[in-house]
């Protein structure tokens, strides 16, 4: 698995993908802040720049699973997948190799990204608000599991469907869809809430205390408990999707 690993890495820095999505959210972070300092309105501050972060953090769920999908989704079509497999390389060894990497790649070009928002926004922008770099710096930790967990899952729906688009909707429902559904249930059967909350969409929502705002800065991993709560999640998803594709991909078809 290490050469499949060095070879998917080898691969990814020498395309332009890569490159790419790292030069594309960097502008965007930087042209962001740029745009929030030039309106000059009462938004035009630090907070309301680490805010748009702090109060969204499904946000970097999403990044995470969005850059596996375009590191992997070409794998059958291009044939990588199958070759892979007549070198002798198991699909188990191949999912996990996968998904190595594109925590790995997902963790660089999160890191890099980051640092663009942090430092231009610092440049540009005047320090004032309730959110402060600290807020965000805590979010990061809170969400980062969960992230890689959001990764994961989208490798394995990839790898379960012939079909793209049938791999990506099926993401949005786990994730997205049947979390909502539950919680919604939640509100008319009680016993179902307390397990809602626990899905990261639901999570993060001022039901459980999650409100960011231009006046306070409230965030579901201010408190100890919270910050658990967040990492478990976090921790549970990685695990479930981890065993669900070793179990999965055991004996599917080419």
């Amino acid at each position: 698995m290490r050469n499949y690993i060095k070879s998917e890495l080898y691969r990814i820095f020498h395309t332009s993908e890569i490159y790419l999505i790292t030069g594309t959210l960097t502008a965007l972070s930087v042209l962001f802040n740029l745009g929030v300092g030039l309106i000059k309105t009462r938004y035009s501050n630090i907070s309301f720049s680490y805010s748009c972060l702090v109060a969204n953090p499904m946000i970097f769920a999403c990044a995470g699973a969005i850059i596996a999908y375009f590191l992997y989704e070409g794998n059958k079509r291009n044939g990588s997948y199958k070759n892979a497999v007549a070198c002798g390389i198991s699909r188990i060894k191949i999912f996990t190799g996968k998904c190595i990497v594109a925590a790995s790649v997902s963790t660089a070009v999160m890191t890099i990204t980051l640092a663009a928002w942090i430092i231009s926004a610092g440049l540009l922008l005047k320090k004032s608000g309730p959110v402060h770099l600290n807020d965000l710096l805590f979010e990061v930790a809170a969400v980062y599991l969960i992230a890689i967990a959001c990764m994961i899952s989208g490798i394995l729906c990839l790898e379960c469907f012939e079909k793209n688009i049938s791999g990506i909707l099926m993401w949005g429902a786990i994730w997205f869809f049947i979390p909502k559904m539950i919680f919604l249930l939640g509100m008319h059967f009680q016993f179902l809430l307390p397990a809602a909350l626990w899905f990261p969409c639901n999570l993060f929502t001022i039901v459980n205390g999650q409100h960011v705002n231009t006046q306070e800065c409230i965030t579901a991993w201010n408190t100890l408990e919270g910050m658990l709560k967040c990492l478990i999640s976090g921790f549970t998803g990685t695990v479930l999707f981890t065993l669900s594709g070793i179990l999965l991909l055991r004996k599917k078809d080419l």
